[in-house]
């Protein structure tokens, strides 16, 4: 039997080894989405502020809207891709590939509630201008919140296809 006790003047590789647990990873909750909604909207609402004190003009247009919206569908197709290959029986599916994917759909997931709420906070602060800048502002605002929207959306569906059914034997 080993002896686990430090050494004195140096270490014990097998007591520096990081502990395997069985425990298994849990899809991401409505909490932190909530809460990174809830923050997004908070920041978007001040931002306004900020922006009009340092005199910077509307930072949202219909570029960074499409950009959610672009994202959101490439999400969306690797979260296909993935979901098949899960399915399949004659493929050997490579681990760290799907540990990417999976880190990548709780990070869109969690930067798409962010976003939403921010770029929703940041529309409502114009609700009381001018009629020519409602449209425009909280227009383009309530695209990109939705875009922001649908990442979340396309986040939670690839995390969804990244589970492997428990009854798989699959490698």
């Amino acid at each position: 039997m080993r002896d686990h006790t430090p050494h004195q003047g140096g270490t014990d590789d097998e007591s520096d080894a990081p502990e395997v647990s069985s425990s298994h990873l849990t899809p991401l909750g409505a909490g932190p989405l909530v809460t990174g909604v809830a923050v997004g909207f908070v920041f978007g609402w001040l931002f306004r502020g900020a922006a009009d004190g340092l005199g910077l003009a509307g930072p949202v247009s219909w570029i960074q809207a499409a950009g959610l919206w672009f994202l959101a569908v490439l999400l969306g197709g690797v979260a296909v891709v993935t979901a098949r290959a899960v399915r399949r029986r004659d493929v050997t599916l490579d681990a760290q590939r799907m540990v990417n994917r999976l880190v990548l759909a709780r990070a869109a997931a969690l930067s798409g509630a962010l976003l939403a709420g921010g770029y929703a906070g940041y529309a409502l602060t114009w609700l009381d201008s001018h009629p020519d800048l409602v449209l425009a502002r909280v227009g383009v605002g309530l695209v990109a919140a939705a875009g922001g929207v649908a990442v979340l959306v396309t986040g939670k569906w690839l995390e969804r296809a990244c589970r492997v059914p428990k009854d798989d034997s699959h490698p």
